[in-house]
């Protein structure tokens, strides 16, 4: 006989242990440099510190206050230095570049973006104002680059391309590279771009503030990060002091909520309960509910999970 069940309250008899990840914090006060820093955390936790949160901030500080530490500590931050990329279709940078002498070098600590001159290129900072190379794939030859002498920051440059061309340009070949020389008084942007601060899972910098003046770079290849006192500062990679780990705290909330089913067949077989959990686990993952969500049946003293209503109840 082919069973029916018939769930009558659906959602007022689930029993859900939700998990949620929060980070716990480990002040390892010994002096290592934020590579070997790294390591260790990788080892004995899960990485250098993460700070996604004010919760987190606050977590990592009481774990100072612990230690009665109130100096500089590495954390999980560092710079991007080697990302570079074009931004048309996010190809990343080849085995042909064209940098000046002494570049891409990060002067001051913001420079993301890059303009070319008639026969290098430079980074600079983002929200510079210069002339821009788009191009337009719809074109052929030489007449696929445009030349604007409007000055534009970085993004203002690329929306423009974008909407009236094809893209900032890039420079992905020596073809490409001598297409553009005789276009260029000056300079101007191309396509080129990388990303800045990182948190060691890949995520983007946020949440903390930085330092007054900071990152700036001031030393050269400070792409590392510290924080002290709550705020965030740029060092040197080699430079050696305390560090911050992190370790993933899962937290279990259980919530027991009552079912009421209707049904002709007896719902105290495994089979039928099985049955009534995967219709629920269903529900959830129609409402987007199911991830990090544990769905289980709350027995009684005697094991039995139902019991039948008495008539009145």
């Amino acid at each position: 006989m082919k069973t029916c069940l018939f769930l009558l309250l659906f959602y007022t008899g689930v029993v859900p242990i939700v998990r949620s990840v929060s980070h716990k914090y480990y002040l390892i006060n010994q002096g290592k440099t934020w590579s070997d820093a790294q390591a260790y955390c990788r080892a004995t936790y899960t990485d250098l510190a993460i700070i996604k949160s004010k919760d987190d901030m606050v977590q990592l500080q009481n774990e100072a206050q612990i230690q009665q530490f109130s100096s500089s500590a590495w954390i999980g931050l560092y710079n991007d230095v080697n990302s570079w990329r074009w931004s048309f279709g996010n190809e990343p940078l080849g085995s042909m570049t064209k940098w000046d002498p002494g570049e891409p070098d990060n002067w001051g600590g913001h420079e993301e973006c890059v303009a070319t001159t008639s026969s290098a290129w430079f980074d600079a900072p983002c929200t510079l104002m210069f002339p821009l190379l788009c191009f337009d794939d719809r074109q052929t030859g030489n007449g696929r680059y445009i030349y604007n002498s409007n000055t534009m920051t970085w993004l203002e440059a690329q929306s423009y391309c974008r909407q009236h061309y094809t893209d900032l340009t890039s420079v992905r070949n020596t073809t490409e590279h001598l297409a553009i020389q005789g276009l260029v008084t000056g300079s101007a942007w191309i396509g080129l771009f990388r990303d800045a601060w990182k948190w060691v899972d890949k995520t983007n910098f946020s949440t903390i503030s930085w330092m007054s003046g900071k990152p700036d770079n001031a030393l050269e290849n400070e792409n590392c990060d510290y924080v002290n006192n709550g705020q965030a500062a740029d060092a040197q990679c080699s430079d050696v002091m305390p560090f911050f780990c992190y370790s993933d705290a899962e937290i279990i909330k259980k919530q027991i909520i009552r079912l009421k089913i209707q049904s002709n067949q007896d719902v105290n077989n495994l089979i039928s309960q099985a049955a009534i959990l995967e219709q629920i686990r269903q529900k959830l993952k129609d409402h987007g509910m199911a991830e990090n969500i544990t769905v289980e049946w709350r027995k009684q003293p005697n094991g039995v999970v139902f019991h039948k209503e008495k008539e009145g109840d």
